[in-house]
C-alpha cells in the first residue's frame, strides 16, 4: 500500500449527493442522517462563524472547502474534547491545504500535549498511534462524516461502507494512498515448472505452499508489488493476500457456497494492515483475520492454508517438481484506455526497500507496549485463545526445536527466514522435549519418535506491531 499525502480537491465531488442519495443509484441511502433533517432548517443565511461546531460540520459536508475545514479543525482543538481526535486525523490525512493541515496539527497537539515535528507523514502516525492506544470514541455523527470523507477519494467507498454502523470501526480505517484496485492484483497467472524458472535465484524469498497435493512457490518479488494473487491450484480456488506494510502473506481458500471469490485491494487500512474487497459481493475483509467486516458476507471467515517463507533453493530441494509463476506482463486496463499500463521492477527486494530499511511506520496502529521493536518479524500462532510470537531472528539456524504451548508440543522447523509449525497432543507423558528424534516431516505432518503424529498448523509471519494489534496479551518466546 502506497503512502500518499497529495491534497484531495474535495470540491470536485458533491458530498451532499452522497448523503442524500442523489445522482447515482449505488449511493442511495434508505434514510438521511438524523442531523441533516434538523440542521437544514437552521442553516439558512447565518454566517458560518456564528454556527455551532455541529452546524459547521454539516455546512462543510454540504459545501466542502478548505476555509471551513481549517476553521472546524481549530474549533475542535479549542474544545478540549478528545471525541474530535478521529475527525481531526481524517482532516490531517486528506491534507486539503497547508492551512488545513496546520490547523489540524495544532488541534491534535493541543488535545494530546504531544509536540508536532512539522512533517505531515510522521505527525499523522504519531497522533494516530496516540488515538489508537487510547481508544477515544468519535461520538455521534462520525459514521456519516467518515463515509462522506472517504467518498471524496473514491465515490465507491460510500457504497462499500453503507452497512457499517460502528463509529469505532470506521475511526480505525484510514486511506492507504490508492483507490480500489489501485494496486493491480495478479489474476490467474501463468504457472510454470521449476526448470522453466531460470530467472529465480537461489537465495531469493518465495512463499511456498502445498495446495491439495500440488506444491507451488510464489516469488516474493512479484507478490510484494501486486499484493494479491487470485489463483486455482489443483482445482482448489485460492487467493494469496500480501500486506507489504505488515510484511505478511496469508493463503485463503476462496470457494464459498459453490462460488469462487476473487479479491483486490480496497485502498483502505486498519492498523496499517490492508482491507480486502471481493469482486463478487463487494464485501470488505480484514486481511489478517480473513473476516468480512461489512457487506453481504459480513461475519464470514475464510479458511487458510499453511504458508512458509523460505528461499527458492530450499523450497526447490524439498519440492523439485514445484510450480511457480512466470514473470508477469505489464498490467493493462481495458476499461480505462487512457490509463497507462503498470510495469513493475521485479528485481528481488526492490519493492518497499526504503520502508523495510527504516524503523518508521507509514500509518497509525496500536503501539506495542513492550517486548520487541514494532518492525521485528515474528511467526505467530494462536490456539484456543493462547497466542505465541516467535522472533524470526531465532530461526537463522535451521535446527528444529520444540516448546510447550497451551500444554501441547509445538515443533518448530526453521527455514532461516521463517518456519513451519507442527502441533501434537499433550506433553504430559513426554516431559523431556529438549531432545527430539524427528523421523520425517512433510508440508502437512511430522513424526517425532515417542509422540503421536504432529500435524502442520497455520502460522502467520508478520511484523510484531501487526501481531500485537490482534493479540496484545501474546507470549513472546525466547530460547
Amino acid at each position: 500500500m502506497r503512502r500518499n499525502f497529495v491534497p484531495i480537491l474535495v470540491a470536485s465531488l458533491s458530498l451532499t449527493s452522497c448523503l442524500s442519495g442523489e445522482g447515482s443509484s449505488e449511493f442511495q441511502v434508505s434514510e438521511p442522517a438524523p442531523s441533516t433533517q434538523w440542521i437544514a432548517s437552521i442553516l439558512s443565511d447565518r454566517p458560518f462563524l456564528e454556527l455551532t461546531l455541529d452546524e459547521k460540520i454539516q455546512s462543510f459536508i454540504e459545501t466542502p472547502n478548505t476555509i471551513f475545514a481549517a476553521n472546524i479543525a481549530a474549533t475542535m482543538g479549542q474544545s478540549g474534547d478528545t471525541r474530535w481526535v478521529a475527525w481531526l486525523l481524517d482532516i490531517l490525512r486528506l491534507g486539503f491545504s497547508s492551512e488545513t493541515t496546520l490547523a489540524a496539527t495544532r488541534a491534535l497537539q493541543d488535545l494530546s500535549s504531544i509536540a508536532a515535528d512539522g512533517n505531515l507523514g510522521s505527525d499523522f502516525v504519531t497522533y494516530g498511534n496516540w488515538f489508537r492506544n487510547n481508544g477515544f470514541h468519535p461520538g455521534a455523527g462520525y459514521v456519516e462524516w467518515k463515509k462522506a470523507f472517504l467518498s471524496t477519494i473514491d465515490a465507491e467507498y460510500y457504497a462499500l461502507l453503507q452497512g457499517v454502523k460502528d463509529a469505532n470501526l470506521l475511526s480505525k480505517m484510514q486511506w492507504g494512498g490508492v483507490r480500489r484496485g489501485g494496486i493491480p492484483e495478479l489474476n490467474f497467472p501463468e504457472h510454470i515448472l521449476a526448470h522453466q524458472a531460470d530467472f529465480l535465484t537461489d537465495n531469493e524469498l518465495v512463499l511456498g505452499a502445498v495446495v491439495g497435493e500440488t506444491p507451488i512457490a510464489y516469488p516474493l518479488r512479484f507478490v510484494n508489488h501486486h499484493e494479491f494473487v487470485n489463483d486455482v491450484v489443483g482445482e482448489v480456488p485460492i487467493a494469496l493476500g500480501y500486506c507489504s506494510l505488515c510484511k505478511t502473506g496469508i493463503l485463503f481458500q476462496t470457494g464459498h457456497n459453490d462460488n469462487r471469490l476473487t479479491f483486490q485491494t480496497s485502498g483502505l487500512l486498519i492498523d496499517s494492515n490492508k482491507i480486502m474487497v471481493d469482486n463478487e459481493t463487494n464485501s470488505l475483509w480484514r486481511h489478517l483475520q480473513g473476516e468480512a467486516i461489512t457487506g453481504p458476507l459480513k461475519g464470514t471467515v475464510l479458511k487458510t492454508l499453511p504458508l512458509v517463507t523460505t528461499s527458492w533453493a530450499d523450497w526447490l530441494a524439498k519440492h523439485p517438481h514445484t510450480l511457480t509463476l512466470s514473470i508477469p506482463e505489464p498490467t493493462w486496463f481495458p476499461d480505462q484506455p487512457e490509463r497507462m499500463p503498470i510495469a513493475y521492477d521485479y528485481t528481488p527486494d526492490s519493492a518497499y526497500s526504503s520502508y523495510y530499511a527504516s524503523e518508521d511506520l507509514w500509518f497509525p496502529t496500536v503501539t506495542p507496549s513492550a517486548g520487541l521493536d514494532p518492525k521485528e518479524e515474528i511467526v505467530g500462532v494462536n490456539l484456543d485463545g493462547d497466542s505465541l510470537a516467535i522472533p524470526v531472528r531465532y530461526m537463522e539456524e535451521e535446527y528444529p526445536f520444540a516448546l510447550e504451548f497451551a500444554s501441547r508440543l509445538l515443533l518448530v522447523m526453521p527455514t532461516k527466514t521463517g518456519a513451519r509449525l507442527y502441533l501434537a497432543a499433550s506433553t504430559s507423558d513426554h516431559p523431556n522435549i529438549d531432545f527430539l528424534d524427528i523421523e520425517f516431516w512433510t508440508e502437512k505432518a511430522a513424526q517425532v519418535r515417542g509422540f503421536p503424529t504432529l500435524h502442520r498448523i497455520t502460522a502467520n509471519q508478520m511484523y510484531w506491531f501487526a501481531w500485537y494489534g490482534m493479540h496484545p496479551r501474546t507470549e513472546i518466546w525466547e530460547p
